[in-house]
């Protein structure tokens, strides 16, 4: 919530120790607002054959550079609609956080998002508690979910 998928070919994105901290990068754009256990960060793997770009495969050979696809969906925030300084700032801080384990490895990149409805988040069974409220609030500073307004036992 957000959900981010990152697309690579095989031969990339192989050391745990990277993703972990690219995920971690992702993760730091978004605990000034919700809770980190909303970011979920989804490495996958695009084995040759499998992901193309203006008709010619996207698989790691030598001297071609890798091409990295990463969606992300919002569903906890949402920008407000059209272009907008919010929507920039956060493509800026985005790029900034991806930047030196895609772009500075000289990798081909894309970037793209959606907002999807709040509705239908819940997670361990329990909708998420509404944007800045108190319920939310002990979400962020518990890094978990906890049971809130309609789910408290009386």
């Amino acid at each position: 919530m957000p959900d981010w998928r990152i697309y690579h070919p095989t031969g990339t994105f192989t050391d745990p120790d990277h993703k972990e901290q690219l995920s971690k990068a992702i993760t730091s754009i978004y605990t000034h607002v919700i809770p980190a256990f909303y970011v979920v960060v989804l490495f996958i793997e695009m084995p040759a054959g499998t992901m193309y770009r203006s008709g010619v495969s996207c698989e790691a050979k030598e001297g071609k550079k890798p091409f990295i696809r990463a969606t992300f969906s919002h569903i906890a925030r949402h920008f407000p609609p059209g272009e907008s300084p919010e929507r920039t700032r956060f493509m800026n801080a985005a790029h900034s956080a991806i930047k030196p384990f895609i772009a500075d490895k000289g990798y081909d990149w894309e970037v793209n998002g959606e907002e999807l409805e709040r509705a239908f988040v819940h997670i361990n069974g329990l909708r998420i508690p509404p944007s800045e409220s108190e319920d939310e609030k002990r979400w962020m500073s518990d890094n978990e979910p906890s049971p809130w307004g309609p789910y408290l036992q009386n």
